[in-house]
């Protein structure tokens, strides 16, 4: 289960950052996952459960710039499947992505990110 309360953003090749997906498609990608609720605003939450029972969720917001996006938060926990769906809807993987874990006030890259969220007791 990974645990983290980040901002996601596109890694900048400039000084301005690249998404592969607008705000509307990533929305609309996001209303297809079964137990996501979605709100026009962008803020959803996603809930599911194990075969075990564990149960995990995702609280998260598409921060929309205009027609694209600013960036993206994600909190909560989930299985890593999760949230590489979750990473799909905005271009992932042929858009690298930074994480700002924002607790700790550090971007790191996505392997680093994923170290974290595995090995903390908190969320990262």
């Amino acid at each position: 289960m990974l645990r983290f309360y980040v901002a996601i953003l596109p890694l900048a090749d400039a000084k301005k950052p690249k998404w592969a997906a607008t705000f509307d498609k990533s929305l609309a990608a996001l209303q297809q996952f079964d137990r996501l609720f979605i709100e026009p605003d962008g803020s959803f939450v996603w809930t599911g459960s194990l075969p075990d029972g564990t149960t995990w969720q995702v609280d998260g917001n598409l921060i929309d710039q205009g027609d694209c996006l600013a960036y993206v938060e994600l909190k909560g926990c989930c299985p890593e499947f999760q949230l590489n769906q979750i990473l799909t809807t905005l271009g992932w993987p042929d858009v690298p992505l930074v994480f700002e874990l924002t607790r700790r006030g550090i971007v790191v890259a996505e392997d680093e990110f994923r170290r974290l969220a595995v090995t903390q007791a908190g969320a990262v």
